[in-house]
């Protein structure tokens, strides 16, 4: 998905939109998002916390090619799953 279409989506699932303990427009997270996947900067995963109805989570953004419909999200299920997220914050 572009980046545009996975911000939007993220937005719309998050409470108030809260990301990472800050309130983020539509365009705000656009555009944040947009700095942190410049080409410059070669990045291709990004951990981030979205506030959700059931509490805050840790996801992931992963960008899988240099073409604008390359981006996927993964936000855990359990928060099991979510441990393995907060390990790749380690491995920075």
């Amino acid at each position: 998905m572009t980046i545009q279409y996975l911000s939007n989506q993220l937005h719309s699932l998050s409470v108030g939109g809260f990301f990472n303990g800050e309130k983020f427009t539509k365009g705000e997270l656009l555009d944040y998002l947009k700095g942190v996947f410049r080409p410059e900067l070669n990045t291709t995963r990004w951990v981030m916390e979205i506030a959700l109805p059931d509490g805050r989570w840790f996801f992931t953004i992963t960008k899988f090619s240099d073409s604008s419909d390359g981006f996927d999200y993964f936000i855990p299920d359990t928060r099991e799953q979510e441990k393995s997220v907060i390990a790749l914050l380690d491995r920075r």
